[in-house]
């Protein structure tokens, strides 16, 4: 039984060049990521409660036989992920899967909940983790998989340790990057925040943003982010907001807020569950999960092995050093 390793692993490694390098990223772009893009097949289903969930595949060679599902991260729409698949399909998976990408509701293409559609909202944590078993149920069971792997970021890695949780056996492998399986709240401990959450919620606040939220802005602002210190992957980003206005998200509201702190107590509560093999992918500037949690998740899980990576918390939208290592790290865990 394998339990935990943990791996600083330096900018300074040696790693071997992926497809799109940031010396010449918006040329490459447009040449490689915009047609495969074009190539990806859209779907939607009905989700609980009836909300329309957006979906993508994409076969990466007519003999591809081994499924790979991504879920995302929240407010990212499942375009931004086209350069990982592009990734994992230049090396030696290529054309080995067939991709399939979904948009958690409220967010990306999916259906919203309210006419103000920039806020970040959800009444049920336990939906995120039905809309993926639906997913795979609808659409990823349709295809033959030889193999079913997940492959998900932050919130996304949050909803899917819970649905690793409830519905065991239906993914081999799982990769995990910078999962949220507790928020980071400063400057307020979590307790606080917790507390502030509650309040709101009591005096029908639920539906609006939370302490230091804000609607969604057009205005680009690399300097102050804290995701990736990648000006060109931000940028990419950004684009995709003006270029897909209908996924363009805000701050969260309280209600978000509430049905993650809820949803995610259970989960951390019920990782000793989790029996298949895990890789988990977290970073030293991380910023929006806390870091303790994930090592307490490989600490508990039964095959869990952990990587650390010199960067912020969007490793796989990283600078070359970082992504390559994120992609190297994920591409031996998928042979």
């Amino acid at each position: 039984m394998m339990k935990s390793i943990f791996l600083l692993l330096s900018l300074v490694m040696t790693t071997s060049a992926w497809a799109i390098p940031e010396a010449d990223y918006a040329n490459a772009y447009q040449r490689e990521i915009v047609p495969l893009l074009k190539r990806f097949k859209r779907e939607t289903f009905v989700g609980a409660k009836s909300i329309t969930i957006s979906t993508a595949q994409w076969k990466s060679s007519p003999l591809a036989d081994r499924c790979l599902v991504i879920l995302p991260g929240r407010s990212e729409q499942l375009e931004k992920y086209a350069e990982v698949v592009h990734s994992l399909n230049e090396g030696e998976l290529k054309g080995q899967f067939v991709y399939f990408l979904m948009d958690h509701r409220g967010q990306g293409s999916s259906q919203r909940f309210m006419p103000q559609i920039d806020r970040g909202y959800v009444d049920d944590f336990d939906h995120y983790a039905q809309d993926v078993k639906t997913f795979f149920d609808q659409v990823v069971t349709q295809t033959y998989c030889r193999d079913t792997y997940l492959l998900a970021h932050s919130m996304g890695a949050g909803i899917a340790v819970d649905f690793l949780q409830k519905y065991p056996g239906v993914v081999d492998r799982a990769v995990l990057t910078s999962p949220m399986l507790k928020i980071l709240t400063k400057p307020y401990p979590y307790a606080v925040a917790r507390g502030i959450v509650l309040g709101s919620m009591t005096i029908g606040r639920g539906k609006q943003f939370a302490v230091g939220e804000k609607p969604y802005s057009p205005v680009d602002n690399f300097e102050a982010n804290k995701f990736t210190s990648s000006k060109v992957r931000y940028d990419m980003w950004m684009n995709l907001f003006r270029e897909l206005p209908q996924t363009q998200l805000g701050g969260v509201t309280n209600r978000w807020v509430n049905e993650i702190m809820k949803g995610t107590k259970k989960v951390r509560a019920r990782y000793g569950q989790l029996l298949l093999p895990l890789r988990v992918i977290k970073a030293t500037d991380e910023r929006y999960s806390e870091s303790s949690e994930m090592e307490k998740l490989c600490r508990h899980a039964a095959q869990c092995e952990a990587t650390t990576l010199v960067g912020k918390h969007e490793v796989l939208m990283e600078k070359d050093e970082v992504r390559d290592l994120a992609m190297q790290t994920i591409v031996q865990f998928l042979k």
